[in-house]
């Protein structure tokens, strides 16, 4: 079997605070780290370095999907065979990244997908509904998805309307690759969600079910 090299993109605003223990504990698992540093105004960037995270900086703030396609660019010039998303805020749990890399690797999926045990906003619930009748996608919006670099590389791209971090796997599923469904455990953050307050929240998960799959 051909060696695989296993990539995590972190995106990342203001986690100096679970940064560190974020990239120990992912590093277990995957041969490189990419932290997509999203502007940040505290020292997520120099925590990130200084844990052995390649970094890629933004100079100004451009949001999750941007940071998200940033760092596929980076992470396919580098040589991956799978690219793994990690939320950089503490809520996903290392230890279930062999379930989420290991049917890649045994050529079962092209994607596959965590599906958490609970949602945090309204339009989180109503975006799983409308995927799963319309994608059979329980958890779009889940954070920690794999990708095959063959899925990235034939669709050129990881989002391009906004779709908060959707669009590949959509597009994925709409071409015919395998898409699989992880359960995953979720810990709970003290701060701030990167999709910001309830209100601001919610109409970014509607227009993004909009854009994707309605």
């Amino acid at each position: 079997m051909t060696e695989q090299k296993i990539v995590a993109v972190i995106p990342a605003l203001n986690e100096e605070g679970t940064i560190s223990k974020v990239i120990r504990g992912v590093k277990k698992y995957v041969d490189e780290i990419i932290l997509v540093d999203d502007a940040s105004t505290d020292k997520t960037a120099i925590i990130a370095q200084r844990e052995g995270a390649i970094v890629l900086s933004h100079k100004k703030n451009q949001g999750y999907d941007k940071s998200i396609d940033d760092g596929f660019a980076l992470a396919a010039k580098r040589g991956t065979t799978i690219i793994l998303t990690f939320d950089g805020d503490g809520q996903h749990d290392p230890e279930d990244i062999p379930k989420i890399i290991e049917p890649i690797l045994n050529g079962e999926a092209d994607v596959v997908v965590g599906k958490r045990p609970h949602y945090a906003r309204i339009a989180e619930h109503l975006f799983a509904l409308v995927a799963k009748i319309k994608a059979n996608i329980e958890d779009p919006l889940c954070g920690l998805k794999a990708y095959h670099i063959t899925v990235y590389k034939d669709i050129g791209y990881f989002d391009r309307i906004s779709s908060i971090g959707t669009q590949l796997t959509f597009n994925a599923k709409k071409r015919g690759y395998k898409v699989v469904q992880k359960n995953i455990t979720l810990n709970e953050r003290g701060d701030i969600p990167r999709f910001g307050r309830r209100v601001k929240a919610n109409w970014k998960i509607f227009k993004a079910i909009f854009k994707t799959i309605c």
